[in-house]
């Protein structure tokens, strides 16, 4: 059996994907906190702080790849691989972001007692986000396409879009439906952001941006 051996180079091109598992995990951790001040009030106090950390980890990547780009003759295939990981990055950062705008909306409604759609929507976002972490790790081959689940949220989304018109013509709870209007909105957001991950994932390695359809469910089974 031969022995595959890797340049400086390849090492250094290997290390964003390194680096890019470190700010997805970041995040991981960073949107469960969120989606926990949102269902349970248990929130934390440094919100800030983490997403300075997470906004230092993107810019490492994306100065990682510039200096790669400036300082080595790139392959055909290397140009595919640095900017799909720089975008992962931005993406990674752009949840953290809303992540915290979640983390704030929790807070205008202390009782936390959210319509059932809210609460499946953030749970249907942490299955997303798991998944696609694990995808990036190694751990779980990409083999199903994440845009068919961001419908769940898409379709939740437009729901609450129509109670609050509705709402409005009754001269209904205008405020309360507002306020899950934009928490759903949020979601929503979070979720385009996690498939635009996994898009570029997808495309890195195959070329191609979506997939056959499958649930997360069976996947997982």
């Amino acid at each position: 059996m031969g022995i595959f051996r890797t340049s400086g180079y390849d090492r250094v091109l290997l290390n964003l994907r390194v680096m890019t598992v470190e700010l997805a995990e970041a995040v991981q951790t960073h949107l469960s906190a969120a989606i926990e001040a949102l269902n349970k009030g248990e929130t934390v106090q440094d919100w800030e702080k983490r997403d300075d950390v997470i906004d230092q980890l993107r810019d490492n990547i994306v100065n990682r790849s510039f200096d790669i780009m400036s300082l080595q003759q790139l392959r055909s295939q290397d140009l595919r691989w640095i900017l799909g990981f720089q975008r992962m990055a931005q993406e990674l950062e752009r949840s953290a972001d809303y992540a915290c705008d979640l983390a704030e909306l929790s807070e205008l409604k202390p009782e936390r007692n959210w319509p059932e759609d809210i609460r499946q929507m953030s749970k249907q976002l942490l299955l997303m986000t798991d998944f696609t972490v694990a995808i990036l790790k190694g751990e779980k081959e990409i083999m199903m396409d994440l845009a068919d689940e961001d419908d769940v949220l898409d379709q939740a989304y437009a729901s609450f879009k129509a109670a609050l018109v509705k709402g409005s013509q009754t001269k209904g709870n205008d405020g309360q439906l507002g306020l899950c209007l934009v928490v759903a909105r949020t979601i929503e957001r979070l979720g385009d952001h996690i498939v635009n991950v996994a898009e570029t994932l997808l495309y890195i390695q195959t070329g191609n941006r979506r997939l056959a359809k499958a649930s997360i469910t069976a996947v997982q089974e």
